[in-house]
């Protein structure tokens, strides 16, 4: 109850929220969960394809990339392993395409994640690339993404980056946020760029010779792109490279420019050697 004689303050934000079963079946109250619709068994959790692992492969390359600028040591990125967060149910898991694992226990790394396990925690935070059964992927991976304790989840659905006329309902970008009262909160659903608070930069879906990638950007344009691996050793050689050019280059006008000094002095001394031979002849001739 409101203190007497104390305003209200005025706030702009959204309720509380919370995760409420209203008005269970009978049979239902009490019972225990039946989590067998959310098992992800090994069979289920079939290798991606090409495509897909392409995705996973450059945005793991880039993640590396931008820990590494930072300076950051303590964050462990990984892909395409277990977390499991339910004790008694081990197939009640997810695997994220890409992941960021907060301080882990040293290797060897564990098969699967379970977060009921000392040292085992939730990812900080996950990207999930839709497959065929997109549905899925939009439905179901939210709400197991938000018990698993995940703090912000990215779902990027490469068919709807191809272009408006293959998305229907599909959008190339979510981000799901973990809000001040626990609620996981669809913060982003569109194009992109979208920022991610977790890893401090935004996520760009880019079109790369004839194929969607999603990249990471240090801008809200999406035009400073953190590099993969490749790409940033490609350009460390070509800086290199650019610079031994740019020495070689300078060392040949410093050569040049002593060649000329060298030619310069040496007609100069040929010009003093013909004043001196000249002014001998001249004193001769005064003296003959």
């Amino acid at each position: 109850m409101q203190p007497s004689g104390v305003a209200s303050p005025v706030r702009r934000g959204r309720r509380p929220g919370a995760f409420v079963v209203h008005d269970p079946a009978p049979e239902e109250v009490g019972a225990p969960v039946d989590w067998s619709a959310w098992y992800l068994t090994d069979e289920d959790d079939m290798g991606e394809s090409v495509e897909q692992g392409e995705i996973i492969r450059i945005l793991l390359s880039c993640l590396s990339e931008l820990l590494a600028e930072r300076g950051i040591t303590t964050l462990y990125c990984g892909g395409d392993h277990f977390f499991a967060w339910v004790r008694g149910e081990p197939l009640v898991r997810v695997s994220p395409d890409v992941y960021l694992l907060e301080d882990p226990p040293p290797p060897p790394r564990p098969k699967m994640w379970q977060t009921w396990l000392p040292g085992h925690r939730p990812p900080r935070w996950a990207v999930e690339i839709v497959s065929d059964d997109w549905k899925k992927d939009y439905e179901e991976n939210p709400p197991k993404y938000a018990q698993l304790g995940v703090r912000e989840l990215v779902i990027f659905d490469p068919e709807a980056a191809l272009g408006p006329e293959r998305r229907g309902v599909r959008v190339p970008l979510q981000v799901y946020r973990r809000d001040a009262d626990g609620a996981f909160v669809r913060v982003y659903r569109g194009d992109g760029p979208a920022r991610s608070e977790e890893i401090d930069a935004f996520l760009v879906v880019r079109r790369e010779r004839g194929a969607v990638r999603l990249r990471i950007a240090r801008d809200a344009a999406g035009v400073n792109l953190v590099p993969t691996t490749e790409e940033a050793k490609r350009a460390a050689e070509e800086a290199t490279r650019a610079a031994e050019e740019a020495k070689r280059a300078a060392d040949a006008r410093a050569a040049a420019a002593e060649d000329a000094k060298r030619a310069a002095d040496q007609r100069a001394l040929a010009a003093e050697e013909r004043l001196r031979a000249l002014e001998a002849e001249l004193a001769k001739r005064r003296g003959g």
